[in-house]
């Protein structure tokens, strides 16, 4: 089941069924990861309990190494200009999909970018942990 919040003036549609969850990180895995990011970062999907958390965006992890790529700079823009005008409708967005071990962004670099220049200090995510043990 979706509903609403509102968490430091941003609008977000959250699932809060840890099996919803998983299913939805999984897509946007499938649709949004490239071949290469599975054999990287693939184990850190499955396996793992994934829930709704409130996290202090200064301690989200960007990958710099993507940071740093032109490609995606130049794909990355067009949807960080797109979430502003969401942001400014009061569209509903997702949470991030951070890995729980570092924080480590796995989807939502448009909607990182957007809280860092608003000024936003705290974000929902979509956090993976492993299972039974409260950790990474």
């Amino acid at each position: 089941m979706e509903r609403r919040l509102n968490v430091d003036g941003i609008e977000y549609e959250v699932l809060d069924e840890p099996e919803q969850i998983e299913g939805y990180v999984l897509r946007v895995a499938d649709e949004e990861w490239d071949p290469e990011d599975f054999d990287d970062f693939g184990a850190d999907l499955h396996g793992k309990s994934w829930s709704l958390e409130r996290v202090a965006v200064a301690r989200v992890r960007p990958q710099n190494t993507l940071l740093a790529s032109p490609e995606f700079q130049a794909d990355v823009q067009p949807r960080i200009a797109a979430q502003r005008c969401m942001h400014r409708r009061g569209e509903a967005i997702p949470p991030l999909i951070l890995r729980g071990a570092d924080l480590l962004i796995f989807d939502g670099y448009a909607r990182w970018h957007l809280f860092r220049e608003l000024g936003i200090s705290t974000c929902l995510a979509y956090v993976g942990r492993t299972r039974g043990t409260g950790g990474s």
